[in-house]
């Protein structure tokens, strides 16, 4: 799966939408989650980590 880019997108979709029909749309809209998760994610740990050490 690491190197099967639709095998990622499914599993990604599945995460998100565990409900719906696998669609283009769905899996676009998966990535995006996905990714925004993912930045909002390094942000909180980079404030976290400025937090700690009095920054």
């Amino acid at each position: 799966m690491e190197h099967n880019a639709l095998e990622q997108m499914l599993a990604l979709t599945r995460k998100w939408f565990p409900e719906r029909e696998v669609t283009e749309r769905c899996m676009g809209e998966a990535m995006f989650l996905e990714k925004d998760y993912w930045h909002k994610m390094e942000i909180a740990v980079c404030n976290g980590i400025a937090k700690a050490f009095g920054g």
